[in-house]
């Protein structure tokens, strides 16, 4: 119940953040209270594809946050992704992963591409997209419960938060472990739930 709320608070506090005319009454309506999904914020993946979160409903997504430049954090989390979609093993196939960058100002298409290929992802599963600007930006790691500000240096300190969104966008299970290695308590979880 506690997950519920804070997932309420986060969606009220980006709502706030957000024009009024960003949520679609009609299609959020039919959404559970606590989806992720109802936040409207348009999104732009690696092959300049335009979507909405709402897109991704339909099926389990893991889902986080993360940004192109980052050589700390960041490559451990992709490298993470990797390794729990793998120990999954045929059922890993159905997840979509969904990557957001926290860095609306240097992401861009064709080098959200490049960490495609140098992470050697597959794009049909992994979609590795930035928001239209700092405050949809700002909306998504609320809603994702994902800490972040951006140093002088440029460097961006963030939360690492891993979580699979079930096929209405509702937050089943999360891990804020880093290590490339992924935690067999989250992948345990994730494999009871998308059986």
């Amino acid at each position: 119940m506690k997950q519920f709320t804070s997932i309420r608070r986060a969606l009220l506090a980006a709502a706030l953040l957000l024009p009024l005319h960003a949520w679609s009454a009609p299609a959020a309506a039919s959404l559970p209270g606590n989806s992720i999904y109802r936040l409207d914020a348009t999104l732009t993946d690696a092959g300049g594809q335009h979507f909405t979160l709402r897109d991704m409903a339909g099926t389990p997504v893991l889902i986080t946050m993360f940004y192109g430049d980052c050589h700390a954090a960041c490559p451990i989390i992709i490298e993470t992704l990797k390794r729990t979609v793998a120990a999954l093993g045929p059922d890993g196939k159905r997840l979509r992963v969904l990557m957001i960058s926290l860095d609306p100002r240097h992401d861009t298409p064709a080098t959200l591409s490049g960490l495609l290929k140098m992470h050697q992802l597959d794009s049909s599963q992994f979609r590795l997209v930035v928001a239209d600007g700092d405050s949809q930006t700002r909306a998504l790691a609320a809603v994702l419960n994902i800490k972040y500000r951006i140093l002088e240096s440029g460097e961006i300190n963030h939360t690492n938060r891993i979580a699979l969104l079930d096929t209405s966008g509702t937050v089943q299970v999360d891990t804020t472990r880093l290590d490339a290695e992924p935690d067999p308590a989250f992948v345990k979880r994730v494999a009871a739930l998308i059986k």
